[in-house]
């Protein structure tokens, strides 16, 4: 059975009149009238009868006009329900988040307010369907090597110690210094913290975690408490507003990250997509060109 004979026997059904049904369909009464007669020859059974001038249903009509209903309903909707999708699908932006979780939470909300129709998916775990990913150079990246698009942006990382601290008598440190430090670091499952334990290697020792924890907000707390130092991305963090803590430059290694923005074009990016990633991008080389 073909879509239009069920459409056009809907029509009659409905009106049960062949003239008002063909001029509704925009068909001609002999053209309706042949397709009527099509698919009663394809189901091997009358749909109407005569009454009169006038048609009516049987009991076979009646049965395929109610099945045919709730069919007939969803695809008449269904151009504005594809509509509504597209719609939410142009304003929606898919956002992975692998690094700098705290300022590009800062980003996205930023671009909400300038920007209030757009709807964002954030998550933090690695996924194919987003459009736009954040990630470091400590990250695994052969996934996204077919991600044309990019922007890379420097962070140094600092040593942050309690101003109470007889470290914070300096502007600038050798990492070595810090070997019989105590630590507060953010936990082995974050990907900050492996990349901060390679350069204590480099430096020639492994760093003493005291404390270790998912949360960055108990990690600066027991920092400014006094109970270790710990490593400070220059602006992924946000500002540091704790006056209890002192940032000390690292002069040997040269301790520095790369942060990654990319726009998936395999997924072929909407606007307001490719909108977010230049705004990120603005946004991050302004936090860059601050000084902490």
């Amino acid at each position: 059975m073909e879509l239009t004979s069920l459409k056009y026997f809907y029509e009659v059904a409905k009106t049960e009149h062949l003239t008002k049904a063909a001029e509704i369909l925009h068909v001609s009464q002999p053209a309706l009238t042949k397709s009527i007669r099509n698919l009663e020859e394809e189901l091997r059974v009358k749909l109407f009868y005569k009454e009169g001038r006038r048609i009516k249903l049987n009991e076979y009509g009646i049965f395929l006009k109610e099945k045919l209903t709730p069919i007939i309903e969803e695809l008449d909707i269904l151009p504005a329900s594809i509509e509504k999708l597209v719609d939410l699908a142009s304003r929606t932006v898919r956002v992975t988040v692998l690094a700098a979780s705290t300022i590009m939470t800062d980003i996205i909300i930023d671009f909400k307010r300038q920007n209030p129709e757009t709807i964002f998916r954030m998550s933090q775990k690695e996924s194919g369907n987003s459009d736009i990913i954040v990630t470091t150079n400590s990250s695994s990246r052969e996934s996204l090597d077919t991600i044309k698009k990019h922007g890379v942006i420097e962070e140094k990382i600092y040593v942050a110690v309690p101003k109470n601290s007889d470290l914070a008598a300096f502007n600038s440190i050798d990492l070595s210094m810090l070997s019989e430090r105590d630590f507060i670091a953010l936990s082995g499952s974050r990907r900050f913290r492996p990349f901060c334990d390679a350069y204590c290697a480099y430096a020639g020792f492994n760093p003493r975690v005291v404390f270790e924890s998912d949360s960055l907000i108990a990690v600066k707390n027991l920092i400014a408490a006094g109970i270790g130092v710990a490593f400070w991305p220059e602006f992924s963090w946000g500002k540091l507003d704790n006056h209890n803590i002192k940032l000390l430059k690292i002069d040997h290694p040269i301790c520095q990250r790369e942060i990654v923005v990319y726009l998936n074009d395999n997924q072929n990016p909407s606007s307001i997509s490719t909108k977010f990633f230049e705004f990120t991008m603005k946004k991050l080389s302004e936090k860059q060109s601050l000084q902490i």
